[in-house]
């Protein structure tokens, strides 16, 4: 990744100069920091997220109950072959549901942190825009991306766009 941002920034440079193109610089975590929308948008996602691991939490124990009674059971030696095996396929599906329920919470968390925070990144985006053409900025780059976020966050129709010649280089040979 980091050699992705060189890269990106070592050939950004010549073209900044060569062009006299204005950069600009933003830090997207203060700017939702700043927000009055987000701690609202944090706190009903933190809420979320809360009531998904207290239902995980009570199925992983109902879970633990029939494993240690499984183990009294095992350890008394009460239990017929018959019974031992059925008892473990059943431990053993729920081991899977409690899985496929982990799996599941975190897409609807990722989901719900989706539906939450687009509305906001949306409104950055648009501010970003405008405020980018009031001071004539033809890009604005990240202050900081070691978090997988874009580098470039916002380029204006006047910046070169030279996809299509990169793209005719590379099928060329």
């Amino acid at each position: 990744m980091k050699k992705i941002i060189t890269l990106t920034l070592f050939l950004l440079i010549p073209v900044l100069a060569s062009a006299q193109l204005k950069v600009g610089i933003m830090s997207p975590d203060a700017v939702l920091d700043a927000m009055p929308e987000a701690a609202q948008v944090q706190s009903e996602l933190e809420n979320f997220i809360q009531q998904r691991q207290n239902s995980f939490q009570a199925r992983y124990q109902e879970w633990i109950a029939d494993l240690t009674a499984y183990a009294e059971l095992m350890d008394s030696g009460n239990l017929s072959d018959t019974e031992q095996r059925r008892r473990e396929e059943a431990l053993a599906e729920q081991q899977e549901e409690l899985n496929s329920l982990q799996q599941r919470i975190e897409r609807q968390i990722q989901q719900r942190q989706a539906e939450l925070f687009n509305p906001l990144l949306v409104r950055v985006e648009e501010a970003m825009a405008e405020v980018s053409e009031e001071l004539g900025l033809d890009f604005v780059l990240n202050r900081s991306s070691n978090t997988g976020d874009p580098i470039v966050y916002y380029a204006s129709q006047r910046a070169a766009d030279i996809t299509e010649r990169v793209i005719q280089k590379l099928t060329q040979n």
